[in-house]
């Protein structure tokens, strides 16, 4: 550990993989970092391939968990909840994954935090962006930032159809980093202004900055079909126009299950004594995915995001980066945005934090030597000076 966050307390009010390496990182930076767990359901990465044995969960959680201070609380108790906010009364930062409504529900919510401290940084991270019609959808590396972002799609183009399974939770640590740079970037504004902000990180944000060549390069390019996949993970099925939905329920997955099959016009596997619990679709996984595998092959790619756009499980469209640009949720966030050039404008994905919802325009790069009378200027360089120095060849 580092002590570069001295003195900086957080609040961790997070779940799984992305948000959770946010707190990891400032912890690692030497924060103060209380990571907050229900009693009765601790944070499912812990159990991912691990146990809540002293020193025996998953390696997923000790690594993006790393030197945080655990907290068992029931938040559902009136008790509880004033615990949480009588540390958010010491906190600098309070961070969390939790979607709205149970943002909401346990009174943790911008509002409620400020209530009790006006000074803290909130901070939140989310899979596809606090704005647009589908910011509260859950989202997971695979999904959000893999297939969503263009990333698949772009490996899949360069290997040939192969999907390296070693990218899959790169995104986690990534989008984590990048909200944790982005946590420290507002600390550093209160510091200096005394003015707090809300900031914001997302998994497909930081996937569209990420594959950010590729998104500019594509902008008047037609999305052409990636190759057929050389290996189906199981949960990647192929539309009739040969592109690709992916369905990651980590969820409630019966629910989810239950959903999923009114969305694809078949009820009736809902009740099959093959497929009605997790156990069961496990049990007969090579069943379901034939069924599964043809019927996602009955529609195009754009009839699946119609119809799956109210699904209640997180599953995500194989994106190509030229369709990053019509993507709603890329629209309501800003994730790219037009900048004027000679040769006409250029759409750049933008830094994948918004402060207080926004995240900027980008600004235009320097043509070559463009500023160099103006910061000379700045030093109280005269003009015969710097056309001295630029007859010498010394500046430009």
């Amino acid at each position: 550990m580092l002590d570069i966050m001295s003195g900086v307390r957080v609040v961790d009010l997070t779940m799984w993989a992305f948000v959770p390496a946010a707190g990891g990182v400032l912890a690692h930076w030497g924060a103060d970092v209380i990571k907050i767990e229900n009693p009765k359901a601790p944070d499912p990465m812990r159990l991912f391939g691990g146990t809540l044995e002293p020193g025996r969960s998953s390696n997923t959680f000790k690594h993006y968990s790393r030197g945080k201070r655990s907290l068992a609380l029931d938040l559902n108790a009136e008790s509880g909840r004033e615990i949480l906010y009588r540390l958010v009364e010491t906190a600098d930062v309070f961070l969390t994954s939790y979607l709205t409504d149970t943002r909401r529900k346990l009174q943790v919510d911008v509002d409620d935090i400020r209530a009790r401290n006006p000074n803290i940084i909130y901070a939140r991270g989310t899979g596809q962006g606090p704005r647009g019609p589908e910011a509260e959808r859950g989202g997971y590396d695979m999904a959000a930032w893999w297939c969503r972002g263009s990333l698949s799609y772009s490996a899949m183009r360069s290997t040939g159809g192969a999907t390296p399974p070693s990218m899959i939770g790169h995104g986690d640590g990534m989008a984590g980093m990048t909200l944790a740079g982005g946590i420290a970037a507002a600390l550093f504004k209160r510091e200096r202004t005394g003015v707090t902000s809300v900031v914001d990180g997302s998994l497909m944000g930081t996937a569209v900055w990420f594959n950010g060549l590729e998104v500019i390069a594509s902008r008047h390019a037609a999305p052409a079909s990636p190759p057929p996949m050389s290996a189906i993970s199981g949960v990647h099925y192929r539309t009739k126009d040969n592109r690709y939905v992916l369905l990651l329920m980590l969820g409630d997955s019966d629910l989810d299950w239950v959903d999923l099959c009114e969305h694809i016009g078949r009820p009736e596997l809902a009740t099959d004594p093959q497929f009605v619990s997790a156990a069961d679709r496990v049990g007969h996984r090579e069943e379901l995915l034939a069924v599964l595998n043809a019927t996602f092959a009955e529609r195009t790619l754009a009839e699946w995001k119609r119809v799956l756009a109210t699904a209640r499980g997180v599953w995500a469209p194989q994106q190509s980066p030229s369709e990053i640009y019509g993507d709603v949720q890329t629209v309501a966030n800003g994730f790219v945005r037009e900048v004027e050039y000679p040769g006409g404008p250029v759409g750049l994905p933008v830094p994948p934090i918004l402060f207080d919802e926004e995240a900027g325009d980008p600004p235009r790069a320097p043509d070559f030597a463009e500023h160099t009378d103006e910061l000379l200027a700045e030093l109280g360089m005269a003009g015969d000076d710097v056309e001295r120095l630029r007859a010498d060849g010394v500046v430009a």
